[in-house]
């Protein structure tokens, strides 16, 4: 299933670039995913970008990628270009060989790159659907700690 460059787009605005998490950006973070799911790139790519794989021509963030066994070139329209540049500036990995974005547990994988697009596509739901870590340390309390809170 191919990620909805469109939707992509309308969802842009619910980004908060000021969201913290753990100390890092992921409001950021997130919109610069949600920007690079908008011109069209797939999960896969988007996940094996490397900050080297970003560079800027004629004042815009451009994007080369592979696909299909051929080298592509994306020129980002200032907009989109912009939530890009504010993420690697505040990564701080311009040009270096590394993954461009980053979980708690490393580098996202195309998984993670739709949580991404999910988690903002249902805010309601909360950040991933995922309970808390008290839900699930209650839950698996056994009934002697339970008597023992009351």
């Amino acid at each position: 299933m191919r990620l909805d460059p469109g939707l992509a787009r309308n969802l842009l605005p619910r980004v908060d670039p000021g969201r913290v998490r753990s100390g890092r950006a992921v409001g950021l973070r997130d919109g610069a995913v949600l920007a690079l799911v908008a011109t069209g790139l797939t999960a896969a790519e988007i996940a094996a970008l490397r900050a080297t794989a970003i560079t800027m021509a004629n004042r815009q963030a451009v994007v080369s990628i592979h696909r299909d066994g051929t080298s592509w070139f994306i020129v980002l329209p200032e907009d989109l270009g912009g939530r890009l540049l504010a993420w690697l500036t505040e990564a701080r990995i311009w040009g270096l060989p590394e993954p461009v974005f980053h979980g708690c547990r490393g580098p996202l994988t195309p998984m993670g790159i739709w949580k991404i697009l999910e988690r903002y596509r249902n805010p309601e739901r909360g950040p991933l659907s995922t309970p808390g870590f008290e839900s699930i340390f209650r839950r698996h309390e056994g009934p002697d700690v339970q008597k023992e809170r009351r």
